[in-house]
């Protein structure tokens, strides 16, 4: 039943796409906007049904649920699903703007809430998770902070995120990952997930790529809510490692203000304008502050 109302929805979406070409001057490309309408298609209905009956078929459960996950790791899965509800937008939107599709932040928006929407729904079936309201308002919160960001005409502040790794990965492979690559996405540890902000634009123009950075990350987080866990049966006790928020303050870079000629030179820049720029920088973790030259790890 899932399933239908999954492909039923991308049909939705595909004619709405149709309209969309068929009213757009033709003067545009429409290869282009044929291309990336059926690219996102394509991608929509095949990685949903790849997560439908593949990734969440060892977990399927037979009545629909919710899972309260609000308190676990310091609320840094839910930073992680707005900065990801952020930036996939905001991809979206790049892409559709250069295929020359009308009302493309709105056409991001959708597809984007929508696409995380039946994540969540998959998660509500699956006996390994549940619905999550804390994800779904960090998802919409992510779009919300783009739809933000977009109305900006300067752009006065970019989401960034930083990783380098811990320590803690070692104690709990399951959730932390078991190699660099995992590490990133699942040991919050090594995450920092920033806000960049322009002080300068309004007095110093020249300086306008110069930011104050503003961060949030955890340390000593072996386990969801506490040290304390069972794996495989057996318990495992850490509680000697104390659990800690972190805070920071950093200067940064936005590579999408740095002046250029070059095409591809600016594309790159945009395209990896999501990472923080390693800076001098000030954490608050505890009652301590510390001054990290180029915060590469704790």
């Amino acid at each position: 039943m899932y399933f239908k109302r999954g492909i039923l929805s991308c049909l939705f979406l595909f004619l709405l796409l149709l309209y969309s070409l068929a009213s757009d001057s033709i003067k545009v490309n429409c290869t282009k906007k044929l291309l990336v309408g059926g690219g996102t298609i394509i991608a929509y209905t095949g990685s949903l049904t790849y997560l439908n009956y593949i990734w969440y078929q060892p977990y399927r459960s037979s009545q629909f649920h919710f899972f309260n996950d609000n308190g676990e790791w310091f609320g840094m899965d839910k930073l992680g699903h707005t900065f990801t509800a952020f930036y996939a937008t905001q991809y979206l939107n790049n892409l559709y703007q250069w295929a020359g599709i009308k009302h493309s932040v709105w056409w991001a928006s959708l597809i984007c809430f929508s696409y995380l929407l039946n994540i969540e729904i998959l998660d509500g079936y699956s006996s390994g998770w549940g619905f999550s309201t804390g994800d779904l308002m960090s998802n919409t919160a992510g779009i919300g902070l783009f739809w933000i960001h977009y109305q900006l005409e300067k752009r006065l502040f970019v989401p960034k995120f930083s990783f380098y790794p811990t320590r803690y990965a070692q104690y709990n492979p399951t959730l932390l990952g078991q190699n660099f690559s995992e590490h990133i996405l699942k040991d919050y540890n090594g995450q920092i997930y920033w806000l960049s902000i322009t002080p300068f634009y309004q007095w110093k123009k020249e300086m306008e790529w110069l930011c104050l950075s503003i961060g949030y990350g955890i340390d000593g987080c072996i386990g969801a809510r506490s040290n304390l866990f069972i794996r495989n049966g057996i318990q495992y006790d850490y509680s000697n490692i104390s659990r800690h928020q972190q805070f920071y303050l950093s200067i940064d870079i936005d590579l999408s203000k740095i002046k250029t000629q070059k095409k591809w030179l600016k594309t790159i820049f945009q395209s990896i304008n999501f990472l923080k720029i390693p800076a001098p920088t000030l954490e608050w973790k505890g009652n301590n502050l510390y001054f990290r030259p180029l915060l590469m790890a704790n």
